[in-house]
């Protein structure tokens, strides 16, 4: 099953839309771990999500990690501990990891794989994508062995400082 129809089966199944971010903000973990070392931050992070998952697995269609938080914990564990909360995810419910990768295609076919690979990657079913550098940007994450994945390509943010690039006026 692709990763839109995981979605939208799961979806029906529980009758939500819900979509869970675990975003471990520093501010959101205990200082004295934080100040202790990488693997006392990681292991705070670890059940930080672990504590949302539990509470929110019933009622969420998807969960979306943001991977620029669990690379913040430390080079050594961070990824460690955003695989570890990824498969604390129910096998049922579909993960959509915020990576918002965009590079060139040998980069970007580099990121799918660590992105989706089951055995030594991090097991995401779907990615958020900055599409900037063109379509060999995102053809790696959607094509060939990974056409059953999702992308979500960004194509106008929320924050303010989007409208620097994505609001300009163009001329013909």
């Amino acid at each position: 099953m692709s990763f839109f129809q995981q979605i939208e089966s799961r979806s029906e199944s529980i009758n939500s839309l819900l979509c869970v971010g675990l975003d471990p903000h520093k501010a959101e973990l205990p200082s004295d771990a934080w100040e202790a070392g990488e693997k006392e931050r990681c292991e705070a992070a670890y059940q930080f999500c672990a504590r949302i998952i539990d509470a929110t697995s019933p009622h969420t269609v998807c969960y979306k990690p943001n991977a620029a938080f669990f690379e913040a914990l430390g080079a050594n564990l961070g990824n460690v501990t955003l695989r570890r909360v990824i498969d604390h995810i129910p096998a049922d419910i579909p993960v959509l990891l915020d990576v918002k990768r965009g590079d060139i295609g040998s980069t970007a076919a580099a990121y799918a794989e660590a992105c989706y690979d089951e055995k030594d990657g991090l097991n995401a079913g779907g990615v958020t994508l900055s599409p900037l550098m063109g379509w060999d940007s995102v053809q790696p994450f959607v094509t060939g062995k990974y056409a059953d994945k999702g992308a979500f390509i960004l194509c106008k943010t929320s924050n303010p400082g989007s409208n620097d690039l994505l609001a300009l006026s163009l001329r013909h």
